[in-house]
């Protein structure tokens, strides 16, 4: 039995897809970890596999508002100037597991570091319409 990372988007064209490929790992008996936003724990935890939340405060994907007289700002604005911060949170979060390989999808930021960090292989999920 594999450990598998999901790393996801916390957006319905990254989670759907991600979440009947976690469900087919999981019915051949992989353990499935899957990152994702507090809106997808149900299905998430529905699938079987193992939910990890964000932490609000480095949400990368949320929008945030610095000041009202501002537009809301992309979290993506915040992750690339403070990487580490979203980085740090993932590897607190997942302390102690060990993991065979991570899927994500193409556009998911920092994939490449994490499974560096972790010494595991990645493997890209692409979505098709």
């Amino acid at each position: 039995m594999s450990q598998v990372l999901f790393l996801s988007d916390p957006s319905q064209t990254d989670v759907n897809p991600i979440l009947g490929m976690a469900n087919e790992l999981i019915s051949r008996g992989e353990k499935v970890t899957l990152f994702s936003s507090g809106e997808f724990k149900t299905p998430i935890e529905q699938t079987g596999a193992d939910f990890k939340a964000y932490n609000q405060e480095v949400n990368i994907f949320q929008m945030k508002n610095t000041d009202e007289a501002e537009k809301p700002k992309s979290g993506l604005i915040s992750a690339l100037l403070e990487p580490m911060k979203f980085i740090d949170d993932i590897l607190v979060q997942i302390r102690g597991l060990t993991f065979d390989y991570a899927v994500f999808s193409p556009a998911y930021p920092y994939a490449n570091i994490i499974t560096q960090l972790l010494g595991i292989p990645k493997t890209e999920q692409a979505v098709i319409n």
